[in-house]
């Protein structure tokens, strides 16, 4: 908010939301108020994105990157249009290979062909994962969790660590092991 009054905006705030107007008048943006927060209404249509090259020009593969890796395609057509200011590219308007960040945002996974063999009774294997550490110690002090799976009927259990060694970890499974087996 204070860059845009600064640069001359005028940010009317009341008890549904707020507007934001040019100098002119002309209304630039809105938001509205959901609980204690002002959400902007954005449509997709009309969202922008905000940067720009001050001294020099640039690659294409780095605009890509700086314009949320936009098709080049898109990015062309941008350029047509001057739809950016100061997109300043040298070389050609082409991707000098593949992105890699692309690539594996398109990536998915293939399915998997083995079955494997089901367990056929509760404890006959467990799944476990630890995470953590937590940036915030919990109220009891922990810094860890670590669930375990039953394999056969998938019924889950937490429990909070301190610490990952083993020996908290083992007395874990031990009380996980006796309340199961009970």
């Amino acid at each position: 908010m204070s860059k845009l009054i600064a640069k001359g905006a005028d940010v009317n705030f009341n008890k549904n939301g707020a507007v934001i107007k040019l100098q002119t008048s002309k209304q630039v943006m809105s938001a509205t108020k959901i609980g204690e927060l002002f959400v902007l209404d954005i449509d997709r249509k009309t969202s922008a994105l905000v940067t720009q090259s001050k001294r020099k020009s640039v690659t294409f593969d780095i605009w890509h990157c700086r314009l949320a890796h936009t098709g080049a395609e898109k990015l062309k057509e941008m350029i047509m249009h001057g739809l950016v200011d100061r997109l300043n590219i040298h070389r050609d308007l082409k991707l000098d290979g593949q992105c890699e960040d692309c690539i594996f945002g398109k990536h998915t996974t293939h399915p998997y062909t083995d079955k494997g063999d089901r367990e056929k009774e509760v404890l006959e294997r467990i799944h476990i994962d630890i995470w953590g550490p937590a940036q915030t110690r919990s109220a009891e002090g922990s810094l860890y969790f670590m669930m375990i799976v039953d394999g056969f009927s998938s019924y889950k259990s937490v429990a909070f660590l301190s610490t990952k060694s083993a020996d908290a970890t083992l007395k874990v499974l031990k009380a996980y092991q006796i309340e199961a087996e009970h």
